[in-house]
């Protein structure tokens, strides 16, 4: 009887070929649209079924796939979203012990390459949209109301990062938020009406230096934002970041 391990050594070099041209064609399918059969899709590829159900898991594992029983079974497309990917670095960040400071460094970093890409960026449509919520931010209401504000801080991020129009940062930005906003000294400050008001004002003053193209000016916003949170941060900033996985 063949040892296991060398029939999976030898199945090797099959299996990743396969998790490759299964993963081609999930990515060129449209997300939720049907792929193909187990029979049609191992029949394509050329490979068993055992081989071809080790390739779905993986992708699976990926969220590239979903595998459905019944009538209408088979795989459908699916797409990783930010969400898990944030997830997965959060858990490992936490192994690492890292800190609000560390997370903190790191945030501001991308953020000045996100304002500099924005102040850069030629998408019209995208700036008119950022247009449009700035101006609606005239009234003090936006700082007032907590879950109000925090809506629109969101939207705020998510119309810059539209003007910038970088995949990599959108996520890279979204992980670092994720420890910066839900750890306990940051929800203390964000709490504070006079902090949501001087976080509403920012959004104005770098929203219109965005859309005149003042990196300058822009740059400048964000460094007091940055300046004023680091200089109410609390002792225990730097101690490893215990946030919620939900």
């Amino acid at each position: 009887m063949e040892n296991v391990t060398e029939l999976t050594r030898d199945r090797a070099p099959v299996l990743k070929a396969a998790i490759r041209r299964l993963r081609q064609l999930a990515r060129a399918t449209p997300d939720g649209d049907f792929v193909g059969s187990e029979q049609e899709l191992s029949d394509l590829l050329g490979i068993s079924r055992p081989t071809f159900r080790q390739a779905v898991r993986v992708l699976e594992q990926d969220h590239l796939l979903v595998k459905r029983m019944g009538p209408h079974g088979g795989c459908y497309a699916a797409r990783p979203d930010s969400r898990t990917t944030a997830r997965s670095a959060a858990l490992y960040l936490q192994v690492e012990q890292a800190t609000l400071r560390d997370l903190m460094q790191v945030s501001n970093g991308l953020q000045i390459c996100l304002l500099n890409l924005a102040c850069d960026s030629t998408k019209s449509a995208e700036k008119e949209r950022l247009k449009e919520f700035v101006e609606s931010l005239s009234g003090a209401a936006a700082a007032e109301d907590l879950a109000r504000f925090l809506v629109l801080e969101r939207e705020f991020e998510r119309l810059v990062l539209d003007v910038a129009g970088n995949p990599a940062l959108r996520l890279f930005l979204q992980i670092a938020r994720k420890f910066v906003d839900e750890s306990a000294a940051s929800q203390a400050l964000i709490a504070n009406p006079a902090m949501r008001r001087m976080r509403r004002s920012a959004w104005m003053r770098m929203g219109e230096a965005i859309l005149s193209g003042n990196k300058a000016a822009c740059l400048e916003v964000a460094r007091q934002q940055s300046d004023a949170f680091a200089a109410l941060l609390p002792g225990d900033a730097m101690e490893p970041l215990a946030v919620g996985m939900d």
